[in-house]
């Protein structure tokens, strides 16, 4: 056990070594949250990090958290978005995801290994659309619901308009149920995004449209 948690803490030390070489994001901590934004127009945005949320979890990944969080520091379960600029029309391509995570009592912080998230289009205002990224079996449709709503169908492609009333769901909602098929498997998986932070991140991103 010794020995495993000395791996543990040696690839921890690692990635902390190639992350001070790496570019340091521009940072915004505000109401709870941290905003990061790289110079490629990348960046995240996650809720503080909690060591309360994560105390019955005893593992080397878990206590080391603990131990040296700061004010930085985000649970791992993040927006993460893109901005990039056409280098001929100078139109911008902002796009948002976020992956399913729960955090265990016994593993705290797990991200899980699907095919299945949320991809989100902010490119335009008259035509915004959200997805749900990896449904691709042909002839099927995705679906998504927010909390105890009615659940809707996207289109084959997995997608629906992110229209204003969807939006509105969005901002007041706690969760989005996501279900599509991810080639070959025409049995669907259903994931659960935490909307945590959504209108704060959405409205960073739509002023940047301009």
């Amino acid at each position: 056990m010794n020995n495993f948690k000395g791996w543990v803490l040696r690839l921890l030390l690692v990635g902390i070594a190639c992350g001070a070489m790496a570019e340091e994001p521009d940072l915004i901590i505000e109401d709870g949250y941290v905003l990061e934004i790289f110079s490629d127009g990348s960046g995240s945005l996650g809720r503080q990090f909690d060591p309360k949320a994560t105390m019955s979890c005893k593992s080397a990944y878990c206590e080391y958290k603990r131990k040296n969080a700061d004010s930085r520091t985000t649970f791992r379960d993040t927006w993460s978005f893109q901005i990039k600029k056409d280098a001929m029309s100078d139109e911008k391509t902002i796009t948002l995801t976020r992956k399913p995570h729960e955090i265990s009592e016994e593993f705290g912080e797990i991200e899980f290994n699907s095919d299945i998230y949320l991809w989100i289009n902010l490119r335009r205002a008259s035509r915004e659309m959200l997805c749900v990224a990896g449904h691709d079996y042909s002839g099927l449709t995705a679906m998504i619901r927010v909390d105890s709503a009615k659940p809707m169908k996207t289109n084959e492609n997995g997608c629906v308009l992110l229209s204003s009333a969807l939006n509105k769901q969005l901002v007041s909602g706690s969760k989005l149920v996501i279900r599509g098929s991810h080639w070959p498997y025409q049995s669907p998986e259903t994931q659960n995004i935490s909307l945590d932070g959504y209108k704060k991140i959405t409205q960073f991103l739509r002023d940047r449209r301009t």
